[in-house]
């Protein structure tokens, strides 16, 4: 395989087709360089093509004179940039409908289905059996480029009679209705693309071997992502954070989406830096305004603080319409160069693993929104907001696809957090019980284990570790947990109590040595001043524990991470510590910065990267400028005894004792990373 190994900066100018009116291929070049990219994704072939295709399944760029993908990959070799060729094989143009009716989707009523008003091309039919592998062919033979990018790929719902077909022999049922789900004809529509995936790349690869082969789409619709991770050699995922979000699948304002992107990546193929795509649109349907640099720069920082590659895509030439994101792009390019060295051989030290559940994103309350529900309470709420606590207790932490768990990876953890994950299948409830048996902890949230992976509800526990399945729902606002842990009660300052919101499950116990708290007082329908009385006593537990073997299994049947990630309760995140501690210690990042600062810490062969990000934002807004934070005191765990400032190279104070250095930051901006490392000169 030819994917790359370590993190690289890639620079895409998605032009528009009058852009290439007396364009010169070397100034986008030039663009680049100066952006520190180390590869160039070019505009190549599909429903718009920059090159003088001799096939009729391509609309040359009418405004193109010459051969604009010759050239700049003639520029880009000679400044020593990896050249990768766009390819969108996802639509046509409305006028090769009449033309070749059978090359596109078509909806229930027998119409076109159309993508931004352009027609969506079938999978089963000619363009992608035949004319896709003519495209990729005449690429790869005529310019041989480092890498194809295949932008927007997936299996779109298409109800012609060749697709019907096809879904009725291999599932038994019709193509499901429009808005419905099918779990058999999910599993096709993944089988099918990773099938055509491969053979399309074995295809390319017999041009030219070593290839590098990168699949995106933007919300990765109907994809196995194991399958193609197998059949890709790089996994690329979005993180354009806008501020004005997609329309279509609107992804939540959240600080980690980068972060999340590259360990999920990671975890699907770990010797592969995953390329996430930043665009420099701060509008997602109006493109032409750029994204504000703070926001912009600290998403790419976090990517490249977890090994990723970032592709900044521009719309249009770097500077044109709306030049703002310029400074980000190129601070991001000192930056990436900066950190290359650092990022070499990174591993995480995180003890704690958050797991991501595709089964139950696609069949559970989620329904296959990436985004995850609306009103913030699944799955992905779940697990974005439990990691959201360990950021803000400074516990670093994992997050891990679940489907892809190997026996081994879990080992390296001391925890494993498995958020509201509803929809589990046999093999991996056999796996945590493996963790848990040999000593692991888990700590699992909501409805655990309460179906298959396609969503069919349990009749019994699938989890030796954790025998009970949810039971009846009881909704908690105007409740209370009562803090019958001592040390919970100490965290919130001697307080007996603590709100409570949400939903929490009622699980019938058997006799397996269960260890029940925080049991629900209340809800109190009456909340008239007058009459807001705590009375117990507490009912049903809202935490549960018991020993399997040599670990532990602990239960929070409610979702504590969905309300801290929704409110920013403390006392939500104030409960996960109050769990973790005793099974890890303290958090090895221990400081009095505002909870809007951040850290990220990996170990590498010369020592420690400590990245520091500021999340602060005016009151109610997204982070969107950047609100300067001053004089806070940071300690880590390691035994470092000096430092750097990575992108300055300036040495960096600290104050070293046994097994933990302390620093100071006087100032952050946007972000700092800092180099810790054993010898003072390095």
């Amino acid at each position: 395989m030819s994917g790359w190994k370590k993190p690289e900066t890639v620079f895409q100018h998605l032009l528009r087709e009058e852009d290439a009116i007396g364009l010169d291929a070397r100034d986008l070049i030039r663009e680049a360089s100066a952006a520190k990219a180390k590869a160039y994704l070019a505009m190549g072939g599909g429903f718009s093509c920059w090159y003088p295709t001799k096939l009729r399944s391509q609309r040359i760029n009418p405004h193109m004179r010459g051969d604009f993908l010759g050239e700049v990959s003639e520029a880009a070799r000679a400044s020593g940039l990896r050249l990768i060729a766009r390819v969108d094989l996802s639509k046509g143009r409305p006028e090769w409908i009449e033309r070749d009716p059978d090359w596109f989707v078509r909806g229930p009523d027998g119409a076109p289905s159309l993508v931004w008003e352009m027609p969506a091309t079938c999978p089963t039919g000619p363009f992608w059996q035949e004319e896709a592998f003519g495209i990729v062919g005449e690429m790869m033979k005529t310019y041989r480029p480092d890498g194809l990018f295949f932008n927007y790929l997936y299996v779109p719902r298409c109800y012609c009679a060749r697709c019907a077909s096809g879904v009725r022999a291999a599932t038994g049922a019709d193509v499901p209705e429009p808005g419905t789900r099918s779990p058999a004809y999910e599993q096709w529509r993944r089988a099918f693309l990773a099938g055509f995936f491969g053979r399309l790349g074995a295809h390319a690869r017999s041009f030219r071997p070593d290839v590098t082969l990168i699949p995106y789409h933007h919300v990765r619709d109907g994809w196995d992502a194991p399958a193609m991770a197998a059949v890709s050699d790089v996994v690329s995922s979005q993180i354009s954070n806008p501020v004005v979000v997609n329309p279509v699948d609107p992804q939540p304002q959240w600080a980690h989406w980068a972060a999340e992107e590259a360990m999920l990546a990671r975890g699907l193929k770990p010797d592969a830096a995953p390329l996430l795509v930043q665009t420099a649109s701060g509008f997602f349907a109006s493109r032409q305004t750029a994204m504000p640099p703070h926001r912009m720069l600290r998403n790419m920082a976090e990517a490249n603080a977890f090994g990723a590659s970032v592709m900044v895509a521009v719309s249009g030439r770097l500077g044109g319409d709306d030049p703002r994101a310029v400074p980000a792009i190129r601070a991001f390019g000192e930056l990436a160069t900066a950190t290359a060295p650092w990022l070499e051989g990174a591993q995480s030290v995180a003890k704690i693993a958050v797991l991501r559940s595709q089964a139950t994103l696609d069949y559970g309350p989620d329904n296959g929104r990436l985004a995850g529900r609306a009103d913030g309470w699944g799955h992905v709420g779940e697990a974005r907001g439990l990691y959201s606590a360990l950021m803000r207790l400074r516990y670093p932490a994992d997050i891990l696809p679940a489907e892809a768990l190997g026996r081994d990876t879990l080992g390296r953890y001391a925890a494993v957090i498995a958020p509201a994950v509803s929809c589990l299948s046999d093999e991996i409830a056999g796996r945590l019980d493996d963790y848990v048996a040999s000593g692991g902890a888990l700590i699992a949230t909501g409805d655990f284990g309460a179906c298959s992976e396609i969503g069919q509800r349990r009749e019994r526990p699938v989890c030796a570790a954790l025998p009970a399945l949810p039971g009846e729902v009881r909704p908690l606002a105007g409740a209370y947990f009562e803090a019958d842990r001592r040390s919970l009660s100490e965290r919130l300052g001697g307080a007996p109590h603590l709100g409570a919101e949400g939903r929490l499950w009622m699980p019938k116990l058997g006799q397996e040595g269960w260890t029940a708290g925080l049991r629900v007082v209340g809800p109190f329908r009456n909340n008239a001043p007058e009459f807001a009385m705590v009375r117990g006593p507490g009912t049903d537990p809202g935490l549960l524990e018991r020993r399997h073997l040599m670990g532990q299994a602990i239960w929070l049947p409610w979702l504590p991470g969905a309300a801290f990630g929704l409110y920013g309760v403390d006392d939500h995140a104030l409960v996960l510590a109050d769990v973790l501690e005793p099974i890890l210690g303290p958090p090895p990042i221990r400081t009095d910065a505002p909870a809007a600062v951040s850290f990220s810490l990996t170990r590498n062969p010369k020592g420690w990267l400590l990245h520091i990000f500021n999340d602060s934002s005016v009151q109610g807004r997204p982070v969107t400028s950047s609100v300067p934070l001053a004089g806070f005191d940071v300690a880590v765990d390691c035994p470092a005894s000096g430092a750097r400032d990575v992108v300055s190279g300036e040495p960096f104070p600290i104050a070293h004792e046994t097994g933990r250095c302390n620093l100071r930051l006087e100032r952050l901006e946007t972000y700092r990373c800092i180099a810790l490392v054993n010898d003072r000169q390095a």
